[in-house]
């Protein structure tokens, strides 16, 4: 792996952890006691990435463990998309 190429996997793997990862954490905070003003802005920013499980927790809030399973496919799908698109761009 070369310089550019570690650069792009190590930046790609961060900007999709944080996107992601705060998508899941909105998804899963829909529903008290844990809904707060900040959920549905975070909600609506990080839609792309969440919007299967945030349909999937509004009909069932129960289904947290599919939507954190749902989260870690979408999270490596990110992941390679990022790590693509920043290698071309490198």
């Amino acid at each position: 792996m070369n310089k550019i190429s570690k650069k792009a996997y190590n930046n790609s793997l961060v900007i999709s952890i944080l996107y992601v990862g705060l998508g899941t954490i909105s998804v899963l905070c829909l529903y008290p006691p844990y809904y707060a003003d900040w959920v549905l802005l975070v909600a609506l920013l990080t839609i792309p990435v969440n919007f299967i499980s945030f349909g999937l927790m509004f009909s069932s809030p129960g289904n947290w463990l599919w939507v954190l399973l749902i989260q870690l496919f979408v999270f490596f799908l990110t992941w390679r998309l990022v790590y693509k698109w920043l290698k071309k761009k490198y």
